[in-house]
């Protein structure tokens, strides 16, 4: 293994002079343990189509295997390292790609997920195929519940399909509808209706059919006048009936789905237990002071705190929190101009950082997209880094408050207690206020402190720890604005595209689901959120109700409500096929075009510079809320029309195991590291969005077979007149081209008139009670049907009701009455300085373009850098840290201290010191003194 580089080298620089500066490439791997990707690159880079700097790199690793003397005079004249393609696809393999230590004492694989960059000790990657489900909860316990639900709920879509084969039967037989054009299973086992006739409707009108919305004449038909008398008019009938034995399956099936989800949601909570015992983390042993005192700055003082009131309590490490919001923002933006105007440096000149304006002047100019989507030129990112060093400068000035503590014990169980002396009745804080408990438990002796557990560290935003609710609230509002006017948009287009044609609406429908969550993004940037965690819920909400509207109710909404069992491809129900088929298309489709093959064998390869290679071997991002969403998207519309599509289930169970199998493979093989999330997406989903998707589905079947057979047409009870006995020749307008058809056809002296009734029932519930006197278009075995999905609606809804009641208003009255938290389950006897890669609560911020994150806080008082979470093999972690940057800009602000304008002086001067802990989050542990006792 080679030794560490020093912290002058990098796999992340782009320069070098001399040869001792030279890259070695820590990561020895074998073959085998590469990725195909890579095994693909090191046969192609041979040739110089694929890699043009071949020769260059060749030449360069030739004259490093010279004598030193020899090595000196051949690279004293190098300016760049030639940038190496096999270093780059290391730094892909072993930074962006997750990877298990290797245990050679055991026989079996022992996937303990290994931190990123490490190469003190043997990693490989994860197998595909070999990895169990189990472990892929160390990617966080959202992720494990995830592939559980999909893979749970796979096969319940799979077992409910088979319980709808009896409506498979009778919906493809002749005693439906005889057989019609289309020769597809999914098609004929659907609620399609091929056999229509047109009858005498003496009374009906173009008004009728004109005042509905979406309005089609499709319809209604009528003779042409020859002045003498007035025209014939005739309304089109469907001719298929449903009863109760034919939609049984359907209740079946629906029975079995609630019991199903209702003990998924059981094993999931399970499953949630089970992987939060086995997985050690830094939160099962870790509390969060919510409202610190804003001076309570000092690590000892909280250490100290707890362990004189809980007996044989030992800290681990301690995180204080400061409102530095603005300035880590700052910080950032810098290093984010740095990096954009590195990539802008030609690559035969050495990038300087302490000469910006001559690196301004040197820039490329930018390309066609960046000039396009307003990126800066050189000039301009120069200018902006120059204003940004002012703003830094102003506001190192000024100390922070203290916002949150972090505190991790050493044991479980202390955790615990503290967790449970802490939680208070929230009457008791009310009619109490600080004396709701006793005066040792009240930090300072004055201050109630308000004590949860936390989210997983690398899933706390540390710069929205000090949003209040009003600001909370006020950004909510106007995100959910914002995801009402898409919603619009979105169902304005899909509108467009419909009338088009179908197939052009469902690939409208599948496109703006994949591309909503990009929108749905940009919206969130409006939101605070204190953890990832609770940020990835808020997404998911905002991207089911998007996709929920898209796929299913826009979908419904903007087809006439005659054409729902109609047949031809400019109807519902192949609108609805085309969905489902389209969707399970796209996963692959979506898996193969991944831009990240792209980056990695094209734009990778050609690049000029060894930081700007590693750049295309990121990964791509995900998002687990937006996994999430298209699960419940696909439940939702399979719930929504499975009273007329049954074999949507078939369908749906096939999407879940593509999307399994295919999700996996982008989690260990193509997308980048995300922080861990907990389960508050499963939790979310299951109480909310599952117990909405089932309302939905008992009700949408209620109504629809209230409204068969679809037609607008109630027959009467009186013979037709002789005006309308014999053949005729009519004419109708066609929706989608807007022409006028002649159509032919007979009626006999047995037929009976018919009039027009506006079959779409919206009353509540569907039953057929609501039906009009004089206007009833349900058979007596159809009201029998509707009568058992129409009170089994209403007590489904009934119930759901009273348990959102319960959650709004009865529920935060009892909880006035009864502690918040309370122990559960048996505490792990394995201590914290146990725990092998276990992570601190380090401040840190993720950027795009970097490999690794940005401290932003003060590690001086951190011992074990284990904590951190990653390691980067050429960097020092203080590369890394955003308050070097400020160094500088201190030591001037010590200087002029005494001379600062008294305005400057009112606010808080920072005292001069050799470093000012108010600046940045501090991090202290004692992890060290923890081992040795």
């Amino acid at each position: 293994m080679a030794e560490k580089p020093t912290e002058t080298t990098g796999l992340l620089s782009n320069s070098a002079s001399h040869w001792n500066t030279r890259v070695e490439n820590p990561y020895k791997d074998e073959p085998k343990h590469m990725t195909w990707g890579r095994r693909i690159a090191r046969s192609l880079s041979k040739y110089k189509w694929y890699y043009p700097n071949r020769d260059v790199r060749a030449e360069y690793e030739k004259n490093l295997a010279k004598t030193d003397e020899e090595k000196t005079r051949a690279l004293d004249f190098v300016e760049v390292v030639p940038p190496s393609l096999d270093m780059a696809w290391s730094y892909f393999e072993h930074i962006t790609l997750p990877r298990y230590l290797v245990n050679h004492k055991s026989d079996k694989d022992q996937f303990e997920r290994a931190q990123p960059g490490r190469f003190d000790v043997e990693t490989r990657l994860y197998p595909v195929w070999g990895t169990p489900e189990s472990e892929l909860a160390d990617f966080g316990i959202g992720v494990g519940i995830y592939f559980y639900m999909l893979r749970v709920l796979a096969v319940i879509m799979l077992i409910a399909g088979l319980i709808h084969f009896p409506m498979y039967e009778y919906f493809s037989s002749t005693d439906y509808t005889p057989p019609g054009e289309d020769d597809s299973f999914f098609l004929k086992s659907s609620a399609v209706c091929a056999e229509t006739e047109w009858a005498a409707c003496p009374n009906c009108t173009k008004k009728d059919w004109l005042m509905s919305y979406p309005s089609t004449l499709e319809g209604f038909a009528s003779t042409s006048s020859d002045g003498d008398s007035e025209p014939l008019t005739f309304i089109k009938v469907n001719d298929c009936e449903i009863g109760y034995m034919e939609t049984l399956p359907a209740y079946i099936a629906f029975i079995f789905i609630v019991i199903s989800i209702t003990l998924l949601r059981k094993w999931s909570r399970d499953k949630e237990k089970e992987i939060d015992d086995a997985e050690q983390t830094a939160q099962d042993y870790s509390v969060c002071v919510m409202n610190p005192p804003k001076d309570a700055r000092d690590p000892e003082e909280w250490r100290e705190f707890f362990v004189k009131n809980f007996e044989d309590c030992q800290i681990a490490c301690c995180t204080i929190a400061v409102d530095n919001e603005e300035l880590v923002r700052a910080l950032s933006q810098k290093r984010d101009y740095l990096l954009q105007l590195e990539m802008l440096t030609p690559c035969d000149i050495k990038f300087n950082k302490n000469d910006l304006k001559e690196m301004a002047e040197v820039a490329l100019p930018l390309s066609l997209y960046k000039w396009m989507t307003a990126y800066y030129n050189g000039k301009q990112l120069y200018k902006a880094i120059v204003e940004l060093d002012k703003k830094i400068e102003d506001l190192s000035h000024f100390s922070h408050d203290c916002t949150s503590v972090f505190l991790s014990f050493e044991t479980e169980a202390t955790q615990q207690a503290v967790l449970e002396a802490f939680s208070t009745k929230n009457c008791s804080k009310f009619c109490c206020g600080k004396h709701a408990l006793p005066k040792n438990l009240r930090f300072r002796g004055k201050h109630l402190l308000n004590i949860v557990e936390p989210a997983e560290p690398d899933s706390v935003r540390w710069q929205d720890l000090d949003e209040t609710r009003l600001q909370k609230a006020c950004q909510l509002f106007t995100t959910t604005i914002l995801t009402i006017a898409v919603i619009g948009f979105g169902g304005y287009a899909i509108l467009v595209a419909r009338r088009q044609s179908p197939w052009l609406a469902a690939m409208t429908v599948s496109f703006l689901s994949k591309a909503s969550p990009y929108a749905v993004y940009y919206i969130m940037e409006i939101e605070s959120h204190r953890s990832e965690g609770s940020k990835a819920a808020s997404q998911f909400t905002k991207m089911s109700l998007i996709r929920w509207m898209y796929t299913a109710i826009i979908t419904s909404c903007i087809e006439p409500f005659i054409f729902t069992l109609q047949e031809g491809e400019n109807y519902l129900i192949y609108g609805i096929y085309y969905i489902f088929f389209s969707e399970l298309m796209f996963i692959p489709l979506y898996a193969c075009m991944d831009t990240g093959n792209l980056y990695r064998h094209y734009y990778g390869p050609r690049a000029p510079s060894q930081k700007m290679m590693n750049l295309n071997f990121q990964g791509t991002a995900y998002e687990l809320s937006e996994r999430y969403t298209d699960m419940t998207k696909f439940l939702f519309f399979t719930f929504y029309y499975a009273a007329i599509f049954p074999s949507g289930f078939l369908w749906t169970a096939a999407i879940f195991v593509a999307k399994y199998l295919f999700d996996k493979y982008s989690l260990l093989r193509v997308w980048s590291p995300a922080p861990h999330m907990g389960s508050q997406i499963a939790i979310f989903s299951r109480k909310y969005f599952f117990t909405a998707a089932m309302t939905f589905y008992i009700l949408s079947m209620s109504y629809t077979f209230a409204s068969f057979p679809y037609d607008n047409a109630c027959p009467t009870s009186s013979q037709v007149s002789e005006d309308y006995i014999g053949n005729h020749t009519a004419y109708t307008v066609d929706d989608e081209s807007g022409d006028v058809v002649e159509i032919n056809f007979s009626i006999s002296q047995d037929d009976t008139n018919y009039k027009y009734c506006n079959q779409r029932m919206v009353a509540f519930p569907a039953l057929p009670d609501w039906q009009p006197v004089d206007s009833k278009w349900m058979t007596p075995d159809q009201e029998k049907a509707v009568y058992l999905f129409g009170i089994t609606g209403f007590f489904f809804a009934l119930i759901v009701i009273l348990k959102i009641l319960w959650r709004l208003v009865i529920s935060p009255i009892v909880s006035c009455f009864t502690k918040p938290y309370k122990a559960s389950g048996d505490t792990s006897p394995i201590k914290f300085s146990e725990v092998e890669g276990i992570c601190g609560y380090i401040p840190q911020i993720r950027m795009p373009g970097h490999s690794f994150p940005m401290l932003a806080c003060d590690i001086s008082g951190l011992h074990d850098d284990r904590l951190i979470g990653w390691k980067d093999p050429f960097k020092s972690y203080g590369h890394h840290n955003l308050l070097n940057d400020v160094e500088k800009i201190k030591e001037k602000s010590q200087k002029t201290a005494t001379e600062a304008e008294p305005k400057v002086k009112e606010r808080k001067l920072l005292i001069v010191e050799e470093a000012n802990p108010f600046l940045f989050s501090i991090v202290k542990d004692w992890r060290d003194e923890l081992t040795e006792s």
